[in-house]
């Protein structure tokens, strides 16, 4: 019985650790326009990411625009017009920059295929990721996963109303950080169990 509690404590410790790590090494600023990329990569779903993107590429950190998980229906111009600040939309406009959306992708493992088969078609090697702080450790996974031959510019956007720093006092903020560090544990797991190429072969 004695092992049995011991065994259980230790799980407790690596669990609390774990979930410590997870919260402790989320993004805690975005990535400067400075750092140039040859495309931008917005993935949807929460708020301030297109938003973000577009001033991004307004500010010529790349030429490139693609938004990945975009409504069937939306267009390049409803995009620009409920998204982008008066400022940047004119910037845009007159620049020589390009906005692709992908209408496809549902989900983040589907963000990371989709963007993949666009990235390599444009023969692309750098990208600029922007998604939540929340969301961007299980974002690099998939993406690094999908194209592991491109490198990554980690870009986390900041919702308001995701209180990282008090993340057990509100609801919806640990609702997001156990739900998040579930799924990642759950990537990793998947990928850790997955067979190499070299036992497949």
């Amino acid at each position: 019985m004695r092992f049995i509690l011991s065994c259980l404590m230790l799980l407790a410790m690596l669990w609390s650790g774990a979930l410590l790590w997870f919260v402790e090494t989320m993004p805690r600023e975005s990535a400067p326009a400075s750092m140039k990329t040859e495309a931008i990569v917005v993935l949807t779903g929460g708020q301030g990411r297109v938003e973000h993107g577009l001033e991004m590429l307004a500010q010529g950190a790349a030429p490139l625009l693609y938004i990945t998980g975009v409504g069937e229906h939306v267009t390049t111009e409803q995009i620009l017009e409920e998204h982008a600040s008066p400022s940047a939309r004119g910037t845009i406009y007159h620049a020589d920059v390009d906005i692709v959306l992908d209408h496809v992708a549902r989900s983040t493992v589907s963000n990371a295929d989709q963007s993949a088969a666009f990235l390599h078609a444009r023969g692309i090697k750098t990208i600029r990721l922007i998604t939540a702080n929340y969301h961007m450790k299980r974002s690099m996974h998939e993406f690094k996963t999908a194209i592991p031959e491109i490198t990554i510019l980690a870009d986390a956007v900041f919702p308001e109303d995701f209180k990282r720093d008090e993340w057990w006092q509100h609801p919806n903020t640990r609702r997001l950080v156990f739900s998040e560090f579930y799924k990642y544990g759950a990537v990793v797991l998947r990928d850790w169990l997955k067979p190499s190429t070299a036992e497949k072969a």
